[in-house]
């Protein structure tokens, strides 16, 4: 029999119970008695130190630990968290010539999020690009090219104002829990096997910014493994060369010296560096904003976690539709990349294409 943990009112109601069976004979508190208001505030206590003993059971077990818990479990099985990056990248600085721009300089953005110059650099002519860092860890720092970022002290001959001229990026969060424990259970459920296709999948998933992996041995012949990879950004999963670069040299320093490693990034319909972007159009009823927003999600949850270049079965996407509390809907259209589908038969993906949502247009069907 499963345990409850009882409400204030009901601790409440055994303390007043236990009160007047014992000191009373079961005879009645009055409502303002002074027993019955300590009553309610020993209830206030206890029933706080329930809810401590319930949270700490929680942090028993990796599946509902959070937090430095969680990081106990991690460091019991040797995973670690990934911890934050600071995002880095150039800007342009205009002043007058020989005007010295010392490492150290701080500039920030119209949000206050801070950056720092790397090295000491001179005007030449009337500008000199300079590499920037971050100040504080985390994906906020990441900026694109022409967004502007200004001094925060003031430099005789140097304009206030510079400009991003390579983006700044690199800069990611902590690991969530949630990602974090996936990586612990995934240690767990597949021990290290000395290069096996889960071992691939770990490794690349300790690199900060890698979101998911996939292995494919053998893909480029006897002896190679390739590990396709996208990023932890949901909004922007596809890998940048940085996180190549980062992934292949982490990964080959872990993998088996016989084995020839290549790490790739995902493909579009065509071929190319990106993510393969799936359009529908349906009619669906009933229409309203919980079923559209509920068949989004269990389309997105279904695409998540697919293997890039497997085929998405018809099937599961119309389980997904049905899933969303609908009555009857019709697929009218399926565009892969820009590119017109049948409705009734599997999506057809090949490679390393991985399947994003991009966007459904819905009408209602009558």
């Amino acid at each position: 029999m499963p345990w409850t943990r009882p409400t204030i009112a009901d601790i409440t109601t055994r303390i007043t119970k236990g009160i007047e069976s014992r000191l009373f004979g079961n005879v009645a508190l009055l409502r303002r008695a002074v027993l019955r208001i300590l009553a309610r505030v020993f209830a206030g206590a206890i029933h706080t130190s329930y809810g401590y003993l319930e949270y700490i059971s929680r942090q028993i077990f990796v599946f509902t630990a959070e937090g430095s818990f969680l990081n106990w479990h991690g460091r019991q099985w040797g995973v670690n968290r990934r911890p934050a990056s600071f995002a880095e990248g150039k800007v342009i600085f205009s002043g007058t010539n020989g005007t010295l721009i010392p490492a150290g300089t701080s500039v920030q953005t119209e949000a206050g999020i801070e950056y720092g110059t790397l090295l000491d650099a001179y005007i030449a002519g009337t500008t000199v690009i300079e590499t920037v860092q971050a100040i504080e860890a985390g994906a906020d720092g990441n900026l694109a090219v022409g967004q502007s970022v200004f001094l925060i002290e003031a430099i005789a001959g140097i304009d206030a104002e510079a400009t991003v001229t390579v983006e700044i990026e690199g800069g990611v969060d902590s690991e969530t829990d949630g990602a974090y424990r996936t990586r612990i259970l995934q240690r767990i459920q597949y021990p290290p096997m000395g290069g096996n296709a889960q071992d691939y999948i770990r490794w690349a998933l300790e690199v900060v910014g890698v979101g998911r992996a996939w292995t494919y041995p053998l893909a480029n012949g006897i002896g190679t493994v390739v590990v396709a990879i996208i990023t932890d950004n949901e909004s922007s999963p596809l890998a940048s060369t940085t996180l190549i670069t980062n992934a292949q040299a982490y990964m080959d320093d872990k993998k088996p010296v016989t084995a020839a490693l290549t790490v790739v990034k995902t493909t579009t319909y065509f071929g190319n560096e990106g993510v393969t972007e799936i359009y529908m159009d349906m009619r669906i009823t009933p229409d309203s904003t919980d079923v559209r927003n509920m068949i989004i999600a269990n389309l997105e949850d279904l695409f998540k976690p697919h293997t890039p270049g497997d085929d998405i079965l018809i099937s599961q996407v119309r389980s997904a539709i049905s899933a969303s509390g609908i009555s009857d809907f019709v697929i009218d259209y399926i565009y892969v990349t820009g590119v017109p589908v049948p409705t009734n038969a599997n999506i057809d993906l090949s490679g390393y294409m991985y399947p994003v949502l991009s966007n459904i247009n819905f009408t209602e069907l009558t």
